[in-house]
């Protein structure tokens, strides 16, 4: 992810209006999802796109400290911050020229197909599997063999690289091979998994 700041910089250029603290507004952001999953305990988010959407505006703007259409502008800009791990862009290109096919499985609501594309490795891809288009979200197993499926291959021939202990195992129950790391040393993951 690009800086706060600046995210904060590209969605106060579609509005006027203004947090009434801008440490405040930072500090909303870090935590925006953590704190929603606080104030709506059971909500899917991943799985509907307006339930996405809503449950970032709401726990933004609750208190008014920060403007309703701010907190839209933030979210309407959310994908421009989006950046790739180190050494991600090498190895799908490098993978994919190797003959080894490729998903990427997210849990999201949003379309991040025109980020795939914008970072140049959307063409290496041969599947897209995104929560809310098929309903399951990481770590259910099924969203996992959905993508093997696509892949046309069994999941104990796949290898998961991923950042979270708990999303990205789902796929271990279908005998998948799981490599974890932090997202700031995913680079390490990419170069252990290399096919060279």
């Amino acid at each position: 992810m690009r800086s706060f700041e600046t995210w904060v910089d590209d969605a106060g250029s579609l509005t006027s209006s203004r947090p009434s603290s801008r440490p405040v507004l930072v500090e909303r952001l870090r935590n925006v999802w953590s704190d929603a999953k606080k104030s709506f305990p059971a909500a899917d988010w991943d799985l509907d796109p307006e339930v996405h959407r809503q449950a970032f505006v709401s726990t933004l703007s609750h208190d008014g400290a920060v403007p309703v259409d701010l907190a839209r502008a933030l979210y309407e800009t959310m994908p421009n911050q989006w950046v790739l791990n180190d050494g991600a862009a090498d190895f799908v290109r490098r993978a994919s020229e190797a003959g080894i096919r490729l998903a990427i499985v997210s849990n999201i609501a949003l379309d991040i197909r025109p980020a795939l594309s914008g970072w140049g490795i959307a063409s290496a891809l041969d599947a897209v599997v995104l929560s809310y288009e098929v309903g399951y979200v990481k770590p259910d197993p099924r969203i996992f063999q959905r993508a093997a499926d696509l892949l046309g291959t069994d999941p104990s021939e796949c290898l998961m690289i991923g950042d979270s202990a708990h999303d990205d195992v789902g796929g271990a129950a279908l005998g998948m091979q799981c490599l974890i790391s932090r997202p700031d040393q995913m680079w390490r993951a990419f170069a252990l998994a290399s096919p060279e």
